[in-house]
């Protein structure tokens, strides 16, 4: 995962280059039903979200003249709000869309103080944008992938009185709720015990180094994206699609990248949920999914026995990319559903 987000071309390094080269030719000439799609294209009106630090947002509204019902999309981890390009063009009738980038990630600004990347200001920021995107009078849903997911969590437990009220439901997709620092990353189980101990002193040495690895990353892209195939996506999954991935990750920061995966891992429990319960909830997994595996999706159904799962197959941690129509099913659903509500 270090190397993925990295780019440093370990997977070179460690099987040779020609061995890396036939490995991406493969992946290319994987059948590619999202060939020619037109990942990051989609534009909406642009907004300047101001956080509480002064850190500088970009935020995105789709049909901005609607005030009926928000749907706000919080991406994952290394990626941007372009992560959400099939449902953008799935749901974009249904309301006023709303699509934002954490900091470090995409458009969005750094911020001064290297300790601001943490999942309690990603609760902090949502809040923002939702104050500075969103008319008083209109109702939100809240969608959130990986650690996006997580900023939903969040925010929920720190503005309880707003859940049921001005947030209406919410969608959790490919998620979790804590225990990430016992993810195996399908490794054997020596080797997922010596990748817990490691993981954490590799990326706060990576943290330390941002500077000269932001000048030397790019020179593992291919690298990179093959480890993103094996650990992010499913089996089958198109090569449009990861390519795009990837080149999401390497816009990321380093000092957002390694910040944040250090707070989410090293939180035991990341949410106890118990304030989603006020809202609709739909949670969606994935079933090879190696980030946050379809057992932490049912811890967090466990939690709100009152929510729908429903786990995607043959997917992975990328779900909305692999299986976009399905998700955007979902989603659509959870969207009318809430609406007759209203």
């Amino acid at each position: 995962m270090l190397a993925a987000a990295l780019g440093l071309g370990a997977a070179g390094a460690a099987g040779g280059v020609a061995l890396q080269r036939h490995a991406v030719r493969r992946l290319q000439l994987r059948p590619d039903p999202h060939a020619g799609e037109g990942f990051g294209t989609l534009r909406g009106t642009p907004v300047s979200v101001l956080a509480d630090d002064g850190t500088r947002l970009h935020a995105e509204i789709d049909n901005d003249d609607r005030d009926d019902l928000a749907i706000v999309f919080c991406h994952g981890w290394t990626l941007t709000g372009d992560s959400w390009h099939f449902q953008r063009k799935a749901l974009r009738g249904l309301g006023r869309l709303v699509f934002w980038d954490h900091r470090g990630h995409g458009r969005s600004g750094t911020a001064d103080d290297r300790t601001a990347y943490t999942v309690d200001q990603l609760a902090h920021d949502l809040r923002a944008v939702i104050e500075q995107t969103v008319p008083p009078q209109t109702p939100v849903i809240l969608v959130g992938h990986s650690m996006g997911g997580i900023t939903i969590m969040k925010f929920a437990d720190e503005h309880p009185e707003l859940i049921g009220s001005k947030v209406k439901a919410a969608g959790l997709v490919c998620t979790s709720s804590g225990g990430l620092d016992e993810v195996t990353l399908g490794l054997p189980a020596g080797l997922a015990r010596i990748n817990r101990l490691l993981l954490p002193r590799g990326i706060r040495a990576a943290g330390l180094g941002s500077g000269v690895l932001e000048r030397v990353r790019h020179l593992g892209r291919d690298a990179a994206m093959l480890v993103e195939d094996l650990i992010a996506f499913g089996p089958d999954a198109s090569p449009s699609a990861v390519r795009f991935s990837e080149d999401m990750m390497a816009q990321t920061r380093m000092e957002a990248l390694t910040g944040f995966i250090l707070s989410m891992i090293g939180t035991p429990e990341l949410s106890p949920c118990a304030t989603l319960q006020k809202a609709e909830t739909l949670i969606i997994a994935a079933e090879n999914d190696a980030l946050t595996p379809v057992e932490h999706s049912l811890t967090i159904a466990t939690k709100c026995p009152e929510a729908r799962l429903e786990v995607v197959s043959t997917a992975g941690h990328m779900a909305m990319m692999e299986r976009p129509s399905l998700v955007s099913d979902h989603l659509g659903d959870l969207i009318e559903r809430t609406r007759k509500t209203l």
